[in-house]
């Protein structure tokens, strides 16, 4: 089940729980693990999912760590066979946390019984000193219960799309979050709605945001040409509001503004998207460029002019966090037009560093574009203040060390 990628040991090290690696839209993770390994921290890395994309980032092969994907229903048997080790290595333990997902009379819950049972029996194998799991919904509780079978401790770093949407189950997140040692999450909005779910432990709750590589994403210096570039880069899902973005640069094409739209990214909404530009005759201003690598990503940031994510909050209650594009494009220097959903105003100052419209309002999203395009003096200074406004706050460098001092025991 492992990778075949050669790796230094393991042990001592930290466990990381994973829905699928690597995801080309998951930077985010691959340049947190990037960084802890850079500061000595050994990873192993648990994926519930093989990856399905074709696409990597030009990173991936700096990772170290090894790759174990946890066995699926057809290999059931070699799943049953780590459990008959686990019983026998953690004997009560192992039964308490058989009683608990058979108690909950949910199936799912027991698949992530028998995955977690494959967790604990390699952490203790590996002699994993931590577990830690990205997003609170599948990955935060197969490390739950591999806590519980091993008596690990584990942690998770909440989201958006884990914790926001309606189907999610508030009282099973409670728990994770009192079993926890630590949670993390990436804005400040995020922080104040978990602690709401879970009142009586909010202290362990930390916020520490996704941080980038500002060396990385910089300005480069050179003077854009005609014609007005908006980027966006985002999944192509509804709380993305995309839609919005379509229609505004419709309203701009109307009134001969000279401009062009980029949206890099891929999702199921992509036919949908592909179906508007048609419609209203856009094929000229706006592209989907499809998926790209981070490094793709850096020269659209660099070939750009302005930044727009008109995030809006989804028919099942989903929405962003803090999208991290955003931070990158501010870090490049790029203006942002956005909409001041969950974390987004944390990052985005309205009539500093970008500007702030109305969710689901295209006609002030275009006006907002168009103010930019043709008020110089506005323009310049936003851009100005770009990068400065992230540098604190989202370097890498800082937020890993946050983590990793975590990971190592210390108090949230």
């Amino acid at each position: 089940m492992a990778s075949d990628k050669p790796g230094r040991s393991d042990q001592g090290g930290v466990g990381y729980v994973l829905k699928k690696f690597p995801v080309l839209s998951e930077t985010f993770i691959l340049n947190e693990l990037l960084a802890l390994e850079a500061r000595g921290v050994p990873l192993h890395i648990f994926s519930l999912e093989r990856p399905n994309d074709p696409r990597f980032h030009e990173d991936l092969p700096k990772l170290k760590a090894r790759v174990a994907y946890i066995p699926g229903p057809p290999e059931l048997r070699l799943l049953l066979g780590h459990h008959r080790r686990a019983s026998r290595q953690f004997k009560k333990r192992y039964y308490r946390a058989l009683l608990y997902a058979l108690k909950s009379g949910k199936p799912m819950l027991l698949w992530r019984f028998l995955q977690g049972g494959y967790v604990a029996n390699e952490a203790s194998r590996l002699r994993l000193q931590h577990l830690h799991a990205h997003f609170a919904n599948r990955p935060a509780s197969v490390a739950f219960l591999a806590s519980k079978i091993a008596g690990i401790p584990f942690s998770f770093t909440a989201h958006a799309t884990d914790i926001f949407k309606e189907q999610v189950n508030q009282k099973s997140l409670a728990r994770k979050i009192d079993a926890a040692r630590f949670v993390v999450t990436v804005s400040k909005f995020n922080k104040a709605y978990l602690e709401e779910k879970s009142p009586s432990t909010g202290s362990k709750i930390v916020l520490i945001h996704n941080g980038i590589d500002l060396a990385r994403f910089s300005p480069n210096g050179t003077t854009l040409s005609s014609p007005f570039t908006i980027l966006c880069v985002a999944r192509l899902v509804e709380k993305k509001g995309l839609p919005i973005l379509i229609e505004a640069s419709r309203h701009l094409r109307d009134r001969k503004i000279d401009f062009r739209s980029w949206i890099v990214g891929k999702g199921r909404m992509s036919p949908e998207l592909d179906a508007l530009i048609k419609r209203w005759q856009l094929q000229d201003h706006v592209k989907l460029l499809g998926p790209h690598t981070q490094l793709e990503v850096l020269e659209r940031y660099r070939s750009s002019h302005l930044y727009a994510l008109p995030c809006t909050v989804g028919a099942d209650g989903n929405r962003d966090g803090l999208p991290v594009s955003i931070v990158e494009a501010l870090a490049c220097g790029l203006p942002v037009v956005a909409t001041p959903v969950t974390g987004i105003p944390e990052v985005v100052r309205n009539g500093e560093n970008g500007l702030l419209v109305p969710s689901g309002d295209a006609l002030a999203l275009a006006n907002a574009i168009q103010s930019l395009i043709q008020d110089q003096g506005l323009y310049h200074r936003l851009r100005q203040n770009a990068r400065s406004s992230v540098t604190s706050k989202f370097d890498l460098n800082q937020t890993v060390e946050q983590l990793k001092n975590l990971l190592a025991g210390g108090k949230p």
